[in-house]
C-alpha cells in the first residue's frame, strides 16, 4: 500500500514541512500508511487565539492585576508599619492571586503567538512553568509565616490596631472590585473563570482577616493576630502543594486526571473495524486542559482514503468524549 498524500496540519502555515508533518514517513515503507494531526488542536488553538480579541476581559485582568499589586504593597508597608503580621500574611495571600491573574492574563496573549520552527507547540506551557515557580516561592513565605506567627505568640508585640483594621477594610474592598471587574467582563470562559473563582475565595479570606482586625481592636487579644496569620499560612500552603502537584504532573507529561487509557483504547476500537489495533498509546498535557495523544494503529488491507476517514473519526470521538485537542496517528500495516 503506498503512503497518504498529505493531510491538512493546522501548524503547517507556521512551521517548516517535514516529511513527518506531511503526514507521510519519508522513507516511503510500503507498510506505513502515513503519520498525521488530527484536527483537534486546530480548534483548540483558535480557541486559546480568539481569547485574544476579548479586549473586556484583557482590560479586566489587568486592572485586576494593577489593583491586586497595589494592594499587596499597601498591605505589606502596613504590616511592617503597624506590625501586624496578618497583615503581612494576606499580603503573600495577595501576592499569589496575584500571580496567579498575571499567568492567566499572559496565557491569553501568549496563546495568540504563532508556533514556530523552534516551539512548533507555542510558548503554552509558560503558564505551567510560573505556576511551578509560584508553588515553591509560596512554600517559602508559608514557612516564613508560620515562624514568625509563633515568635508573635511567644513574644507578643504592640499592634496599631486600628490603623490595620482600616488596610484590612481597604483590602476586602480591592478584591470585592477586582471580583465584580472580572465577573463584568465575562466568565464564559475556562480561564476567566478560574480567576474570578480564585478572586472571590480572596474576598472571602479578606472576611475573615477584617473581622479579626475587629474583634483584635474591641477586645485588645492581640495573640488573634499571629493565631489567624496560621489559618492563612493553611490556606497558602494548601494552594502551593495543588500548585506544585498540578504543575509537576504536567512537565512530567503525566496522563491526565479523568481520562482512563483502557477507556480510550476502547473508544478507538469501538470506532474502527475489527482488524484495527491501537499500540503505542501516549497521553500528555502541554499545558492546563490542553491534552495531547499519540498511538499506532496496526491495520489490514485499508487503503488510504479509508484510512484518512478513519483518522477523522477518530479525531472527533477524541476530541468530543475525551478532550483531547490534538492526536497524531500512525497507520501502519500489521
Amino acid at each position: 500500500m503506498q503512503n497518504s498524500e498529505a493531510l491538512t496540519d493546522p501548524f503547517h502555515e507556521h512551521r517548516p514541512l517535514t516529511a513527518e508533518s506531511h503526514g507521510a514517513h519519508a522513507h516511503g515503507h510500503h507498510h506505513d500508511h502515513g503519520h498525521s494531526h488530527a484536527g483537534g488542536h486546530h480548534h483548540h488553538f483558535h480557541h486559546h487565539a480568539d481569547q485574544l480579541h476579548r479586549p473586556a476581559q484583557r482590560r479586566a485582568f489587568l486592572i485586576c492585576i494593577l489593583l491586586t499589586v497595589a494592594m499587596m504593597i499597601v498591605e505589606t508597608v502596613g504590616g511592617y508599619l503597624f506590625r501586624s503580621l496578618m497583615l503581612h500574611s494576606d499580603a503573600i495571600h495577595m501576592f499569589s492571586h496575584a500571580a496567579a491573574l498575571g499567568v492567566s492574563y499572559a496565557a491569553i496573549l501568549l496563546a495568540s503567538r504563532r508556533t514556530s520552527e523552534n516551539y512548533s507547540f507555542g510558548l503554552f506551557r509558560i503558564e505551567i512553568l510560573g505556576a511551578f515557580i509560584n508553588g515553591v516561592l509560596l512554600v517559602f513565605f508559608t514557612v516564613w509565616i508560620v515562624y514568625e506567627a509563633i515568635h508573635h505568640i511567644a513574644h507578643p508585640e504592640h499592634i496599631r490596631v486600628k490603623e490595620m483594621f482600616i488596610v484590612a477594610v481597604l483590602g476586602l474592598f480591592v478584591n470585592l472590585g477586582t471580583a465584580v471587574i472580572l465577573y463584568r467582563s465575562g466568565v464564559e470562559d475556562l480561564n476567566t473563570k478560574s480567576a474570578f473563582l480564585h478572586m472571590l475565595g480572596d474576598t472571602l479570606s479578606s472576611i475573615g482577616i477584617v473581622v479579626g482586625a475587629g474583634v483584635v481592636w474591641l477586645t485588645g487579644w492581640t495573640i488573634i493576630d499571629p493565631l489567624l496569620s496560621l489559618v492563612i499560612a493553611l490556606v497558602i500552603g494548601r494552594w502551593a502543594h495543588s500548585l506544585l502537584r498540578d504543575s509537576i504532573r504536567i512537565l512530567m507529561e503525566r496522563k491526565p486526571d479523568g481520562i482512563d487509557l483502557d477507556e480510550v483504547k476502547e473508544s478507538m476500537r469501538a470506532r474502527s473495524p475489527e482488524e484495527v489495533k491501537v499500540a503505542d498509546l501516549h497521553i500528555w498535557e502541554i499545558t492546563s486542559q490542553y491534552v495531547c495523544l499519540s498511538a499506532r494503529l496496526e491495520v489490514k488491507d485499508m487503503s488510504v482514503q479509508e484510512a484518512s476517514h478513519l483518522r477523522i473519526a477518530l479525531a472527533e470521538e477524541l476530541r468530543d468524549r475525551f478532550g483531547i485537542a490534538h492526536a497524531t496517528l500512525w497507520f501502519v500495516e500489521s
